[in-house]
């Protein structure tokens, strides 16, 4: 209930002054743990005298004098200059519609004035009014809780935020704010206290046990009763601020930063520091990791000049890859230029290789630049004859214009957008055999443009094996979102092979597709029928099933609607139906959980044969039940089972004979990288075998790549502008090697995915008499060993493990605070290492079985 409120009444009256006691508290510290005061304290005596002007409308000079500057919470005495010219404002019924200041006042001063004067801007009626303040554009909120007593909360501020964040938003950060006021008034309606709050949290989506807080409170207590004091002649607000000599602008606040004086960091004096923690043993470590997040802000400030210099230094040549790798996440057209000169004056396989290393930094990096997609376009446009090279470009060609289209205020329908898209359709129609085409397909799955579906699922129909297995792949990247019932009749067709046979992987793929359209009880029982059919596709069968008990794992509804539908079919419930042979599996674990990330492990293990057919392993992070993929390991191979010894193959893949392939598909943060062929024919395989070369461990993948890339602005009430950034990176270190006898009729294999994770958030501002920031971190060095043994002297039998060593988890934090006038910077730092234990994941129990028979043969 909301009284009435009275006029403004005796609220500045022409011809007096008001005297009021100001004060501004600003704390910083850790969002979890705000439990130690740190910040400064500014006080003043404020005196406002209303000088010209009517009931309505009033020019108030305002004073601000004896301004004293404390540290919290050791009391050092710092110093405010450039306060005490008294500035002026147009305040029209609680409105202040302008600000007049003296022409030496600097864009700091005049941003502190601004938040003084905001608090003589109020209403005394309940409402929602549109207000300008130093918070920007908002929704001022009033509510009265007596006639002199009104609260306001302010909210949708809009102003100059400059918010560049991520698309996942796992890999975003969030940001928590409130604004509120408290206003006192006599009952005449004159002012005689004012509270005002804000409160900033800052926590990363990924990791939010660790992040910073901001709280500034301003108040002001009106001292003793109204006094006289002169006014000023003028036929208008407008004569009289010309006749003064004042400059008009209005409580809006501009962006200020201190320049830098001592200790300033070029990207040179960066390289220097971090060139050991760049080194090739830390790839795959924190260091690396750490190393790229400080280095890539000053870097994206850097001269190409500086750049070439940094990366054609002698000292560099051991750790060329990793410079490129931050030269891809800096994201400028000066790094863009400077990375070219490594490999476009050379066509050495090496120097393509160092290309192809930018070009994939570039592909999962988030800032893309319209000159620099137009520059791959232009690259793109005659092929390169390093053909690995040239794969790598055209991914990273789509990867960047994707991201590019998710700009604000960009799309599929941007002018250069629709140039890659057009290329990449004409030279997929140019193609003449399978390998050419499959370049361009991957292309489109990191394009993932919407427009291109029904082209991707012609190929999925229609194309050769190979062909129509990729398509699958591609389609499966795309947003779940996009598939209707029209789309669901198509792949039901690809899995149940209606119109024709497809390959197993292509069916597979369906049915990942059908099962991520969340299924109704129809449509569930639909698939099911499949188990009971004549199909001799036993895996396929066998992985309907996997993947079925993971989802049943992973949501109780789902479990529920699979136990009805199973219940209510004798047939269907039946141990022949719902035990058939085969070694595909599918399962989800958690990777890790609080207090490290919240990760999953997903593996998915299509066999045919006895044999490994499509496999994928993928690192997950998830936030408020959605996932986003930091890294997937995919495993292919082909025409093995002739190795294996398999008395009743499978009718469906003994149609034709396969060449004997196999290999390695990588995805990074969702972006898919050429593939890495191990060897191509039985000629080639059977080389890998007699001379070993397979069975050292072999760099598969080396890369450190930004993982948060977030930026914004937060104006504050009190004048001041806080820059909120969160810089991430992942450092991977991915090696392989096999085994193989022909001999013991045995094999064994080995991935191991050395990771170093670093994740840093920021909180800063500069006034011109303090420097504020906040940095806190979290930095981590999982890793993941996938082992296999397969067994094939007599039936097949294959174990999988997957084990995490044991690791730790360290937390930063520090806060630091440097006052004009003090000698010292006031600095506070806490580490916190958490120890993390290893483990070895449970698959399921026909893996245990297999692993226990292998170990006693």
């Amino acid at each position: 209930f909301g009284y009435v409120a009275p006029a403004f009444g005796d609220a500045f009256n022409v011809g007096t002054e008001e005297t009021f006691a100001f004060s501004n508290v600003v704390q910083i510290g850790n969002a979890k743990n705000a439990t130690v005061p740190f910040g400064y304290r500014t006080l003043a005596t404020v005196i406002v005298g209303s000088v010209w002007g009517n009931e309505e409308t009033k020019l108030l000079k305002i004073q601000i004098q004896k301004p004293e500057l404390l540290s919290i919470p050791d009391d050092k005495i710092g110093v405010i200059v450039g306060m005490e010219s008294p500035f002026y404002a147009w305040w029209n019924l609680g409105r202040i519609r302008e600000l007049y200041f003296a022409t030496s006042d600097t864009v700091p001063v005049k941003n502190l004035k601004k938040g003084v004067c905001a608090l003589f801007q109020y209403q005394l009626l309940d409402g929602t009014f549109t207000e300008d303040d130093p918070s920007g554009q908002c929704e001022a909120k009033y509510i009265s809780h007596s006639s002199t007593r009104y609260h306001k909360s302010k909210g949708n501020c809009h102003y100059d935020a400059k918010r560049m964040e991520r698309h996942e938003y796992a890999l975003r950060s969030s940001l928590k704010t409130s604004r509120s006021t408290d206003y006192t008034v006599s009952t005449e309606g004159a002012l005689q206290k004012v509270t005002s709050q804000d409160y900033v949290k800052y926590l990363l989506n990924a990791h939010d046990q660790i992040g910073a807080y901001y709280e500034s409170i301003m108040q002001l207590n009106v001292q003793g009763s109204a006094q006289k004091t002169a006014t000023v002649e003028g036929s208008s607000i407008e004569a009289i601020v010309k006749q003064l000599g004042l400059e008009r602008e209005t409580l809006l606040t501009q962006e200020f930063y201190a320049p830098c004086k001592d200790n300033c960091d070029s990207v040179i004096s960066l390289f220097k520091h971090y060139k050991k923690s760049l080194s090739n043993g830390n790839v795959g470590k924190e260091a690396s990791a750490t190393a790229l997040v400080d280095m890539v802000q000053v870097a994206r400030n850097a001269k190409k000049e500086d750049l070439v210099r940094m990366l054609k230094a002698k000292s560099s040549n051991e750790i060329k890859g990793q410079l490129l790798d931050l030269l891809g996440a800096i994201q400028t057209v000066a790094s863009h230029e400077a990375a070219k000169t490594e490999f476009l004056t050379d066509t050495e396989d090496e120097q393509m290789f160092l290309g192809e290393r930018y070009l994939q930094a570039l592909a999962v990096s988030t800032r893309p630049q319209k000159e620099i997609v137009e520059d791959l376009l232009r690259m793109a446009q005659t092929e390169h004859r390093n053909v690995k090279f040239y794969d790598s470009l055209i991914q990273s060609m789509a990867a960047v214009t994707r991201r590019y289209a998710q700009l604000e205020g960009n799309s599929y329908e941007t002018e250069v957008v629709t140039k890659v898209i057009a290329l990449l359709e004409e030279k997929l129609d140019e193609c003449s055999n399978d390998s050419c085409k499959l370049k361009y397909i991957r292309g489109f799955q990191n394009l993932k443009c919407p427009k291109t579906v029904d082209k991707l699922l012609k190929l999925a129909q229609e194309s050769t094996k190979v062909v129509s297995v990729a398509a699958m792949k591609a389609l499966r990247t795309f947003s779940v979102y996009l598939w209707n019932d029209e789309f669901r009749v198509k792949f039901e067709d690809i899995f149940f092979q209606v119109s024709k046979r497809y390959d197993s992987s292509a069916r597979t793929l369906a049915l990942d597709i059908l099962l991520d359209m969340k299924p109704d009880y129809d449509e569930l029982s639909h698939l099911l029928q499949f188990l009971k059919s004549s199909d001799k596709a036993y895996e396929v069968k066998q992985y309907l099933l996997q993947k079925l008990r993971m989802l049943a794992e992973q949501c109780n509804e789902f479990a529920m609607m699979l136990k009805g539908i199973i219940e209510h079919d004798p047939v269907l419930n039946n141990y022949h139906v719902l035990v058939p042979r085969g070694l595909s599996t599918a399962l989800s674990r958690k990777f890790s959980t609080v207090p490290s990330f919240n990760a999953s492990l997903t593996s998915l293990q299509e066999m045919s044969g006895g044999v490994l057919k499509r496999g994928i392993v993928d690192l997950t992070l998830d936030v408020d039940n959605e996932r986003t993929s930091l890294f997937t390991l995919g495993l292919y191979a082909g025409g093995m089972s002739s190795f294996v010894s398999n008395n009743d193959e499978d009718a469906n893949d003994a149609v034709e004979e396969e060449d004997t392939t196999a290999g390695m598909e990588l995805l990074v943060q969702g972006v898919a990288m050429r593939p890495l062929e191990f060897f191509n024919g039985k000629g080639e395989l059977m080389g890998h075998v007699w001379s070993g070369t397979a069975s050292e461990p072999t760099p598969a993948y080396q890369a450190i790549t930004l993982l948060q890339d977030s930026e914004e602005r937060f104006a504050s009430h009190n004048g001041v502008t806080l820059t909120l950034s969160s810089t991430g990176a992942i450092s991977i270190d991915l090696n392989g090697q096999v085994t193989m006898s022909l001999w013991g009729r045995n094999a064994q294999s080995k991935v191991e995915q050395n990771t170093g994770i670093s994740m840093t958030g920021r909180l800063s501002f500069d006034t011109s008499f303090a420097t504020v920031n906040v940095r806190f971190s979290v930095e981590q060095e999982p890793q993941l060993h996938l082992t296999s043994a397969l067994d094939f002297s007599g039936d097949p039998a294959l174990c999988m493990q997957l084990l995490q060593p044991k690791s730790s988890l360290k937390q930063r934090f520090a806060k630091t605070i440097e006052l004009v006038g003090t000698q010292h910077r006031a600095s506070r730092k806490t580490i916190k290492t958490v120890k993390l234990n290893g483990l070895t994941h449970s698959l399921n129990r026909k893996n245990n079985d297999m692993c226990n028979l292998i170990s006693k043969s």
